[in-house]
């Protein structure tokens, strides 16, 4: 188990917490711990599925736009 150090102006709010959930400091800093973390892994996971879309869409576009200019040179 590792040691944090957690600073006195957060501390305070941190016991006052933990004791309105019913819970030890631990396992409440654990389960806040827990939260941020799946919370940022699912921001990461949007934000690569949203650059995976708009890579997608840039393509699309850009195909879109070749076969466009190739039947208006063809009619021409």
């Amino acid at each position: 188990m590792a040691t944090i150090t957690i600073p006195k102006s957060l501390i305070k709010e941190v016991d006052r917490t933990a004791k309105n959930f019913g819970l030890s400091k631990e396992d409440f800093l654990v389960g806040a711990i827990l939260y941020y973390l799946k919370n940022i892994n699912e921001k990461i996971e949007l934000k690569k599925e949203l650059e995976i879309w708009e890579k997608a869409s840039d393509e699309d576009f850009l195909r879109f736009e070749q076969k466009y200019e190739k039947r208006r040179y063809l009619r021409h």
